[in-house]
């Protein structure tokens, strides 16, 4: 039986518990197997999901930094330090949560908003690591980055260089998210078209360009002049043909109330894990078992799914014309 893991990781704010909730619900109108959310962020006292798994019942950064008199950063490092010495209770957790009769396990992970907690430190690997071998377990990590930092190239340069960090230290399968991709009309004119930011190749006319666009309102306004500085061009330079000599980071565009652009990064997340959904087990007979299966893999590795040239800048912005509408077009209830 093999187990089936996202391992959502991202800075504090990229809205992942968001996307936890979302694909929570959309796995399960998919009718996957058996789908979970487990937190493990020591920190996280609020989400909207069904957490079948807390790990503030093993340790709880409030009461870390209270008892121990740690600051925010200090006491989730704490928290995961002593996670990894208690790894058979995450184990014996997910244990508790399969059965048989219910086929493979599709969890997903809510992490900690620390991002050093998995670019530097290698408590967090252990931990998958220890999972992989026990409880047949697939990962791929899926990085949420806030569509806001495009804004500014240096920002954005920072969460590529990011992104290639988190693929070195957890091995991992790795899936690139922008989130809050309904917001890109909020930002006015970006200095470049949204496929561009997708696809990350040629930094270099956007990072060390003379003129860039950031922030700003409708229309262009509040434009201002970003300039790297010369003492630092030539290593933005390398740093820019580094990451598209081996052009390992690109990104997938989501907003978690499109239901299309959630569909698309499913499909991508699915070809990661080679997870391929079962047919109803009243409909397999013999060797058709063998047969479906091979038909429905052949169709996730040849299905490039709805974002084939797809305008993504002109989608979102089109959904949030839309959705702004339809809410106010909503009746208003009466005040009683």
């Amino acid at each position: 039986m093999v187990n089936y893991g996202q391992i959502v990781v991202g800075a504090g704010g990229a809205g992942k518990t968001s996307y936890c909730t979302a694909v929570q619900h959309l796995l399960e109108l998919q009718e996957r197997e058996r789908v979970v959310v487990v937190n493990l962020d020591p920190a996280n006292e609020n989400y909207e999901y069904e957490c079948a798994l807390d790990v503030r019942d093993l340790v709880c950064a409030r009461e870390v930094q209270d008892n121990f008199q740690l600051g925010p950063n200090g006491s989730l490092v704490f928290c995961m330090e002593y996670l990894v010495k208690n790894m058979d209770w995450l184990e014996e957790g997910l244990r508790a949560l399969q059965k048989d009769d219910r086929g493979d396990m599709y969890v997903v992970f809510d992490c900690p908003g620390q991002i050093e907690l998995f670019a530097t430190h290698g408590g967090f690997r252990k931990v998958l690591t220890h999972l992989e071998k026990t409880l047949d377990f697939r990962f791929v990590c899926v990085h949420c980055v806030d569509v806001h930092l495009c804004t500014d190239a240096g920002n954005y340069l920072a969460a590529i260089l990011l992104s290639l960090n988190l693929m070195l230290n957890l091995e991992l399968p790795h899936v690139n998210v922008l989130t809050k991709c309904d917001m890109i009309a909020q930002f006015g004119d970006m200095a470049m078209p949204l496929d561009y930011y997708l696809e990350a190749q040629n930094l270099s006319h956007f990072v060390l360009g003379l003129d860039v666009a950031g922030g700003g309102g409708p229309g262009g306004e509040g434009r201002r002049r970003t300039k790297v500085h010369p003492k630092f061009t030539r290593l933005t330079e390398g740093l820019c043909d580094l990451v598209e000599d081996y052009a390992l980071v690109n990104f997938v565009p989501v907003a978690i109330e499109d239901a299309k652009s959630m569909q698309h990064l499913l499909r991508t997340l699915d070809r990661c894990l080679g997870y391929v959904q079962k047919q109803d087990k009243a409909s397999q007979k013999g060797g058709e078992d063998l047969q479906s299966f091979i038909a429905s893999l052949d169709a996730a590795l040849h299905d490039t799914g709805d974002g084939t040239n797809q305008n993504w800048q002109e989608h979102f912005i089109n959904f949030k014309a839309l959705t702004t509408e339809k809410k106010r077009e909503e009746p208003k209830n009466p005040i009683n």
